[in-house]
C-alpha cells in the first residue's frame, strides 16, 4: 500500500481550508488593528479641537483618514472613517471590499 498517495491527497483536501482560515484570521487582525487606529485617532482629533484647532487643520493632519463633523442641536459628531482591502475569498461578498470602518464620537459644545 503507497502511504505517500494518500497523505498527498489528504493534504490536497485540507489545504484550502488551512488557507481559508489563515486568511480569516489575517483580515480580522486588519479589521480590529484599523479599529484601535481610528479610536486613537478620534481621540486625538477631539483633543486637538478641543485646543483651538479649526476642521480645515485637523483634515490636514490626518490626510490619511476621512473626517467629517456634523453640527448636532447639544453635541457635535465627529465620524473618522477608513477603508480595508479584504483578502479572503468571499469576504467580498459578505463583508463588501473595501471594508469600511467607521468611528463616531460625540463631544458637547463648550458653554
Amino acid at each position: 500500500m503507497n502511504k505517500k498517495g494518500q497523505a498527498l491527497i489528504e493534504f490536497v483536501l485540507i489545504l484550502p481550508v488551512f488557507l481559508f482560515l489563515l486568511f480569516a484570521v489575517y483580515d480580522f487582525g486588519m479589521i480590529f488593528t484599523t479599529k484601535n487606529k481610528l479610536e486613537s485617532s478620534a481621540a486625538d482629533i477631539i483633543n486637538l479641537y478641543k485646543e483651538g484647532k479649526n476642521i480645515d487643520e485637523l483634515k490636514v493632519i490626518y490626510t490619511d483618514l476621512v473626517i467629517s463633523f456634523e453640527n448636532e442641536t447639544d453635541y457635535m459628531k465627529i465620524m473618522v472613517k477608513d477603508n480595508i482591502k479584504l483578502i479572503t475569498p468571499g469576504f467580498n461578498r459578505i463583508f463588501g471590499n473595501p471594508y469600511q470602518i467607521m468611528v463616531e464620537r460625540y463631544i458637547p459644545y463648550e458653554q
